[in-house]
């Protein structure tokens, strides 16, 4: 049972970490609303060593401009970016080197397919779409793989983080591109490779040389399909992220844009951070590549985790009227939540508030999808 400490309400859907309810973060002074929710995002990143906000150092002081994600990080020799992977000092005395296009902090693994990604209702890895330009087998890719390449680090501070390790950055997790994509070339088994987090957007350049460079290593293997899929939350580099959706468009792969919130004011108390240029980077893709490829490969989708309590049927109309105003074909997935990270306390979506968000979105969009549907017998 958590208490707003803005209106006095108790309730089962107020988050005991957040400690502010839906309505009067939208409602109340947003001054006061602002300085409170970033004053909670401050301390729980600071349980893992991360800077409260992203740092924004004096050009007399000034070493390195990061322009990859919307935090555009302004560093001094002792700053840590706000994703935690760039730190000049550190870097220097070879304790955690920068990450960069031929180096990066990735976790790699396999994952069967057909796996249990977002857009897999539409992905060649587990349906019938996409063969033979995209996809070896005319249906599910049984007996095959997806590259599962987790990055460490994040443009977000989400409470509900479904991958929190992310935070815990270690030189351990340094991997050379040239060898993951090796790894990849070598194992035919292998047909497409998604890269999730975190998010991407801290290390969209490294992603792109990986790609790059798997495509060029199976160039002369003619019957090898491979597709090559993004899973981020929106705000990277407006051009590396453009060039991360021609590779997803040439491959046969796909972009996930994860839409927390439409409401700036919610995205803060929930992830932290604005998400203004998520929207836009969102229209600018869909409305500059999706259909430019046959109607049964969708080239990007939007996804929000149901949170209950604070991403109710409201923001799923919201959202889904903002999709639809650019396209009612794009896909849109909704994702049953589960407690995790700092909002633990926050149960399972009833089965109802699922229902009615699922209901209200495919009122405005033609594609829609219930994730994680099997936690609603919980």
């Amino acid at each position: 049972m958590g208490t707003c400490e803005f209106c006095g309400k108790k309730d089962k859907l107020i988050s005991q970490t957040l400690k502010i309810c839906r309505e009067c973060i939208l409602t109340k002074d947003w001054e006061r609303v602002k300085s409170h929710v970033m004053s909670i995002h401050a301390r729980v990143r600071e349980q893992v060593g991360l800077p409260p906000s992203p740092p924004k150092c004096p050009e007399s002081e000034l070493k390195f401009i990061c322009n990859l994600c919307i935090n555009e990080c302004r560093l001094s020799e002792e700053d840590t970016s706000y994703c935690g992977l760039r730190n000049i000092k550190k870097d220097r005395e070879g304790k955690l080197p920068m990450p960069n296009q031929s180096e990066g902090y990735l976790h790699g693994y396999l994952d069967s397919n057909p796996t249990n990604c977002c857009n897999a209702w539409f992905c060649p890895a587990g349906t019938e779409y996409g063969f033979p330009e995209y996809s070896n087998y005319q249906g599910p890719e049984f007996g095959t793989y997806s590259y599962a390449a987790f990055l460490y680090g994040c443009s977000f501070d989400c409470l509900f983080c479904q991958n929190a390790s992310h935070k815990i950055i270690s030189k351990r997790n340094l991997v050379c591109a040239e060898d993951v994509a090796e790894e990849i070339a070598n194992n035919e088994k292998i047909t497409c490779i998604c890269y999730f987090g975190g998010t991407p957007e801290p290390q969209l350049r490294f992603t792109i040389r990986i790609s790059n460079l798997i495509l060029k290593k199976i160039k002369y293997q003619k019957k090898r399909k491979f597709r090559v899929c993004w899973e981020w939350n929106g705000s990277g580099n407006r051009d590396l992220v453009e060039e991360c959706m021609k590779i997803a468009i040439k491959t046969g792969g796909n972009i996930k844009f994860d839409l927390k919130a439409f409401y700036e004011k919610l995205n803060y108390a929930l992830c932290g951070n604005t998400n203004k240029r998520t929207l836009s980077n969102f229209k600018f893709l869909a409305e500059k590549y999706f259909g430019t490829r046959e109607k049964e490969m969708p080239e990007l989708s939007g996804c929000t985790l149901l949170v209950p309590g604070y991403t109710i049927y409201k923001d799923v109309e919201k959202i889904a009227q903002f999709i639809s105003s650019i396209d009612e074909n794009i896909p849109y997935s909704l994702l049953v939540f589960h407690p995790d990270y700092q909002m633990r306390d926050l149960g399972i979506n009833p089965n109802e508030q699922a229902m009615r968000c699922l209901i209200i979105a495919k009122k405005y969009l033609n594609n829609v999808h219930l994730g994680n549907k099997f936690l609603l017998s919980y």
